[in-house]
């Protein structure tokens, strides 16, 4: 035993009410299969208020300790987390662990705090008195300060039922709500930079995601099918493991310039990558579509061209990026390691059949009218029947490089 507990927070998990308890299962399946090759060092305990319990039952080498730190950090649901020593509820144990943590971390302050939290009422002694005791300690033995307005170091001591949690270090987490509490979604990913970060907004509202891509190799390189495949893994490091469709759809953009009006390309193309998304929502028994489409970005980013497109699936849509800027877009995919990989060189599908003058306006009538002079049915049909699956997880080995 070593005298550990990384505890969890979840802030708003906790305002689920009688709710609550579904949404901690979900948090504790999440941490238990990200961590599963570290379960030597851990033991799950269980909740206590807004926080998780996981005992460290054994000596984590630093190295192994920082991937921890990592998996958790990167799991949707949490708002932060910390390492605590524990140790007794006598004044004098407490005082010895509390200087023994803070000379851990000697070099990096010169002023320092203590705050003190007497949960169990039964000891002799006040918050006001640990903090005092503390605080005389550590300027004594280590020569430091004491500043409670703008200290370097905050020392925080929760004094429990039978034992005393000490800790300093608070990690934030990425909030947001555990993976796999808002259902099932489909996301439909491309090379670029916006649909990684919808994607990833999507999992941390709770969402599991299956992700799709379209691609047009041999027209375009395979290197653009690799590029999505670092992606994926990139976003694995928020759900654990992805399923991801390839799907070729050369012969689909093949049949729209051949049958429809040039101007109408994206958004007919749109219209049937929607379509193949609701088959696979089937299969995977999602509820929901995910896409990258920001208001007025590009020119099928209308209101009126995202309108004609939807209108050919009955599922809902989800576009988690449509109110949001470019900047803010570019450091919410930053945040997540996606936007040095979405810059890599690459021909996806969409940019090879972008016409010279497309339409921003479509009126929806014209649109159905050009979308029935194609063989939809067999065209989607097609393109599933020669699609691939690949599961990707966060331990598979996938070059970050595209040289």
């Amino acid at each position: 035993m070593t005298n550990k507990i990384l505890i969890i927070n979840f802030e708003e998990i906790y305002l689920k009410g009688k709710n609550q308890n579904i949404f901690i299962k979900q948090l504790v399946r999440n941490l238990k299969r990200k961590l599963a090759n570290y379960k030597a060092y851990l033991s799950f305990s269980k909740a206590h208020g807004g926080s998780y319990f996981i005992e460290i039952v054994k000596e984590i080498p630093d190295d192994v300790l920082q991937e921890i730190i990592f998996k958790v950090k990167n799991t949707p649901g949490i708002t932060g987390f910390y390492v605590a020593d524990t140790t007794g509820v006598s004044m004098e144990e407490i005082v010895e662990k509390s200087v023994a943590h803070a000379q851990q971390y000697i070099d990096e302050f010169e002023s320092f705090a203590v705050i003190a939290k007497r949960i169990n009422k039964s000891v002799p002694f006040s918050s006001l008195d640990i903090a005092r005791r503390v605080g005389s300690e550590i300027h004594e033995k280590l020569g430091k300060k004491v500043d409670l307005t703008h200290p370097d170091f905050k020392l925080h001591i929760k004094v429990r039922g039978k034992y005393t949690l000490i800790y300093s270090k608070i990690i934030p987490g990425i909030g947001g709500l555990p993976v796999g509490t808002s259902g099932k979604a489909i996301a439909m990913l491309s090379g670029g930079i916006d649909s990684p970060a919808a994607t990833f907004m999507a999992m941390n509202r709770g969402l599991h995601i299956t992700a799709a891509h379209f691609h047009s190799v041999p027209k375009t390189s395979p290197q653009s099918i690799e590029k999505v495949k670092m992606l994926v893994k990139k976003l694995t490091d928020f759900q654990g493991q992805i399923k991801l469709y390839l799907i070729p759809v050369l012969d689909i953009q093949q049949a729209i310039a051949k049958h429809t009006d040039s101007r109408l390309r994206l958004i007919l193309l749109r219209r049937i990558m929607l379509q193949i998304g609701e088959k696979l929502a089937t299969i995977e028994k999602a509820k929901a579509l995910v896409t990258g489409d920001s208001l007025g970005q590009v020119a099928s980013q209308t209101l009126e061209n995202m309108k004609a497109t939807e209108e050919a699936t009955d599922m809902l849509v989800i576009r988690p990026l449509v109110a949001l800027d470019k900047k803010f877009i570019i450091e919410t995919a930053q945040k997540i390691g996606t936007y040095k990989i979405s810059i890599l060189p690459h021909d996806d599908a969409c940019s090879l059949f972008t016409p010279k003058s497309p339409e921003t306006k479509a009126q929806l009538k014209y649109v159905k009218e050009q979308y029935a002079k194609l063989d939809i049915e067999n065209l989607i049909n097609e393109a599933l029947q020669k699609a691939e699956t690949v599961l990707i997880t966060d331990t598979d080995n996938i070059p970050e490089s595209l040289s």
